[in-house]
């Protein structure tokens, strides 16, 4: 284990997360999350984990330098913590690549295979009270899957799912010709085709916003076609940037207790099947309680239908990954 920072003493100012580890941390992903998180000092010690244990030595002296700029105190350290203690927050990066001219559960068994393999590492690492925040896709799928495969309370799992919301706003303004910054919208429900726009709740410049049924259509088209559209560039990844200025954004908002979109647990809300489906979510108490305001009925009805499907396919996945065993 190898640490990276200044020799400056560290600020006491931190309440959560003080300790964060990131699995994966040598990714593209990974290390952009962690790149976030040190420069914008949103934790006191932050855990690179990852079998590229070069690339992670790399990262850590350029994000180090980086923090000069910042003035962040914020502690790297190459490896999981020496004492075998448990951290605030895990943070779930590590991923198979992404299935060009597919569907984001094309790849859900190599990326449940993985995580299956690091139930242990997760555990351990989050230990009683610790929270898990899971990045890999399909995310709702493979936190129902997380939830049934380790010890882990279902009300400490996270999955990050802000950027179907950044996504609709976007199509949005497209569709109104402004800019996406005056849109406010959620976007709830299963991530990829099982997504459910509200826009019951859409807001521009903060007052209602009421779309026909065409522009309906053609936002609803816009948003649904966006994996497609990425996967004919052939990448080889998902968003690579979006993410990890986005995971910072929803640690913060959990650390405040703000209410923002994760694919949480919908343990007894509002007649929901019991799954992990996008919801508007709070963090407190170091637990994610899910909070839906009002919502028409056909998105309440597309919600229920999202979270059956969500607990099928992690029904169904998990079968086959037992029928490989």
């Amino acid at each position: 284990m190898t640490e990276h920072t200044k020799d400056a003493p560290l600020e006491a100012s931190f309440s959560w997360p003080r300790t964060v580890a990131v699995i994966g941390a040598a990714g593209l992903i990974g290390s952009g999350v962690v790149e976030r998180l040190a420069v914008d000092g949103l934790a006191e010690t932050v855990h690179m984990i990852d079998l590229r244990d070069n690339i992670l030595h790399a990262h850590a002296i350029d994000i180090s330098e980086a923090q000069i700029l910042s003035a962040s105190r914020t502690k790297l350290v190459v490896g999981p913590p020496a004492d075998g203690s448990a951290v605030d927050l895990v943070i779930v990066a590590a991923s198979a690549p992404e299935t060009p001219d597919g569907d984001r559960r094309d790849f859900l068994l190599a990326n449940l295979r993985l995580l299956r393999r690091l139930v242990p590492d997760i555990e351990r690492l989050s230990g009683t009270e610790g929270t898990v925040l899971l990045l890999s896709n399909p995310v709702d799928v493979l936190a129902e899957s997380l939830r049934r495969l380790s010890n882990i309370s279902p009300d400490r799992i996270v999955g990050y799912s802000l950027n179907d919301s950044l996504r609709f706003r976007a199509a949005v303004a497209r569709e109104l010709l402004i800019a996406p910054d005056r849109v406010d919208g959620l976007v709830l429900g299963e991530h990829g085709n099982g997504q459910v726009p509200l826009f019951s709740a859409l807001t521009v410049d903060g007052k209602p916003a009421n779309l026909d049924p065409a522009q309906r259509a053609r936002v609803t088209e816009d948003i649904t076609g966006w994996f497609f559209r990425w996967s004919q560039l052939k990448p080889g990844r998902s968003s690579g940037w979006t993410t990890p200025l986005g995971v910072a954004h929803v640690v913060r908002n959990m650390a405040e207790g703000e209410l923002h979109p994760a694919t949480v647990w919908t343990k007894d809300l509002g007649g929901l099947p019991d799954s992990f489906v996008s919801l508007p979510a709070r963090f407190t108490h170091r637990t994610v309680t899910a909070e839906l305001g009002p919502i028409d009925t056909t998105e309440r009805d597309q919600l229920v239908q999202a979270a059956k499907s969500v607990a099928a396919a992690a029904h169904d996945a998990l079968e086959r990954l037992e029928g490989e065993s």
